[in-house]
């Protein structure tokens, strides 16, 4: 048999590497750098599974190479890809020498490919989502007085802390393993969870809540004034319109809140602003 039809001898990965692949990707960024951003990162993570693959130096230093290429996507989405590269890296070794070349080139279009849409999404879902939403929820908490314990207030926080980190552990988690059993076709899992029906949700949910708090937050104005609290309401609701509109004519964000905060502060000391000046008459 010629050379270039034998295979290298099988190495499987087992639970324990994939463990241990797993917990690296919560240091993901920690050699983070301006050059090749996560891609130290990633090499820490695939570390345990290429010193098991590859048992030459010299194998193990292309490896090492190969991954060192420059790479930057969001840091919890990202275990799709490391999953789906573990897999990869699996299926090359067991490749005939003849191959394992269009392998390589295979697992370094999946990397370039995947690493930027994965930036997009876990942007939206992570940073423009969720955490505002926890971040709601807690504000809500607070103001609603829904834990009865006077002066503990720290408990909030770390109800924020834990709704947070369970959706985050918990999509990371998943995606490593849906990245390690796809292989290749690890985009079919993107699509399959429905991340920006999530989105669409989480944000109408955010909109919901965020209607909650004015009313909590005005509280003691609606039992008083209903007239001015449905007065506040409708400010608020003319604000965010008002923002909807100039993001969809491109107008700058920053613009819009310099002006709205302007108008507030009008709206603020017109009293003051508008009332005719007082004259003092001499010996009175």
């Amino acid at each position: 048999m010629s050379p270039e039809k034998t295979a290298a001898p099988v190495v499987r990965v087992n639970f324990f590497d994939l463990a241990q692949c797993f917990w690296r990707t919560f240091f993901l960024q920690v050699l983070w750098n301006f050059e090749r951003y996560l891609s130290y990162g990633v090499t820490f993570v695939l570390m345990p599974v290429l010193k098991k693959i590859y048992t030459t130096p010299e194998e193990r230093a292309q490896a090492m190479t190969r991954h060192l290429e420059y790479f930057n996507s969001h840091p919890y989405m990202t275990s799709f890809i490391l999953g789906a590269v573990i897999r990869m890296e699996e299926e090359k070794q067991q490749q005939p020498k003849a191959k394992q070349k269009q392998k390589e080139e295979e697992i370094s279009a999946l990397k370039v490919g995947m690493m930027g849409p994965v930036a997009a999404m876990g942007d939206s879902l992570f940073w423009a989502t969720i955490r505002p939403y926890c971040g709601l929820i807690a504000v809500t908490l607070v103001l609603s007085h829904a834990f009865q314990i006077k002066g503990e207030y720290w408990v909030i926080p770390l109800f924020f802390l834990v709704i947070y980190n369970t959706a985050h552990v918990g999509i990371r988690f998943l995606g490593f393993l849906q990245g390690y059993r796809q292989s290749d076709q690890v985009v079919l899992a993107l699509r399959k969870y429905g991340f920006q029906q999530a989105i669409r949700g989480l944000r109408l949910a955010s909109i919901l809540l965020l209607g909650v708090l004015i009313v909590f937050v005005n509280l003691s104005v609606l039992e008083k004034e209903v007239g001015l609290f449905l007065l506040k309401l409708t400010f608020f609701t003319a604000i965010v319109g008002l923002f909807t509109f100039a993001l969809h004519r491109k107008i700058s964000p920053s613009q819009m809140f310099y002006a709205v905060l302007l108008f507030a502060l009008m709206l603020a000391f017109w009293p003051t602003l508008s009332a005719p000046p007082v004259l003092s008459l001499g010996g009175q």
